[in-house]
């Protein structure tokens, strides 16, 4: 599996070198760039393509390699030449992951309407976005959607794999567990396996975005999707996405590979 770092939130103020050797000392192979959020990272839709080549050179010194370029462009909207537009953008995004060795793009979906006679609509322009997208890229390089806003529901992100049918197209499992009536698919209560939520994703799973793996409540769940994972041969992204912002990333982070480095053992 392909240990990522995020740079949601705990990279969120660091300058592109202070990142890296942040990573080279933490144990993250790879860095998953988030865009549209004007990190100092300096990677972004509409970045000259010298930026991205300056950054490709930098991690190659480091020995560190491109995990995504995360865009969060959106398909939801009702406008088409807005829902043109975030395609058009990640286009952009997908050519310059072309070209320097990037093989993995997220994008959002994101948000479905309460009215749920108004969904089949909004869940068909999002799956025109993305199938545009996946033949944009070829099968040289995954094109995924994130489990996230109304796509967290594993019913509705499984509809949308459906709708496009690409095997490129994929998801990211947000590592939102599916408990309680809330869901009108769940687990069945606390304890419960997370083999029926795995069967249903993974044919499609590119990455994974974990959080809280830590806590008591979760941790059971990551238990028993790693070894899922494990024994099925994946070896595709796993991103660290903690939200942590105290005094001392430099252990957190570490405690994290530790943590990614335990539950993948074999």
């Amino acid at each position: 599996m392909k240990w990522t770092l995020n740079t949601y939130q705990v990279g969120q103020e660091w300058e592109l070198d202070h990142l890296i050797d942040m990573c080279r000392k933490t144990g993250y192979p790879y860095i998953e760039f988030l865009m549209d959020y004007q990190q100092p990272h300096g990677l972004e839709w509409d970045t000259p393509r010298e930026r991205f080549a300056e950054t490709k050179r930098k991690l190659d010194a480091a020995g560190l390699k491109f995990g995504s370029f995360t865009s969060c462009q959106t398909f939801h909207t009702a406008d088409p030449k807005e829902r043109a537009e975030a395609v058009s953008r990640v286009k952009r995004v997908i050519d310059m992951a072309r070209e320097f060795g990037c093989d993995h793009v997220r994008v959002l979906g994101d948000r479905l309407p309460e009215k749920e006679d108004e969904r089949p609509a909004v869940l068909q322009w999002v799956a025109d976005s993305l199938k545009e997208l996946g033949e944009h890229a070829g099968p040289g390089i995954a094109v995924s959607i994130e489990m996230h806003g109304s796509f967290t529901d594993p019913h509705y992100s499984m509809e949308l794999m459906r709708l496009v049918g690409m095997p490129h197209v994929g998801l990211v499992f947000n590592c939102v567990w599916p408990v309680g009536p809330q869901w009108k698919w769940s687990l069945p209560g606390e304890g419960a396996s997370v083999k029926p939520l795995y069967d249903l994703i993974r044919p499609h799973l590119t990455s994974m975005h974990i959080h809280s793996a830590e806590q008591p409540g979760e941790l059971a769940y990551y238990q028993e999707f790693f070894r899922l994972l494990r024994d099925d041969g994946y070896d595709r992204y796993v991103a660290n996405e903690c939200a942590y912002t105290g005094p001392d990333p430099e252990k957190v982070l570490r405690m994290y590979t530790a943590l990614f480095q335990t539950m993948t053992a074999r």
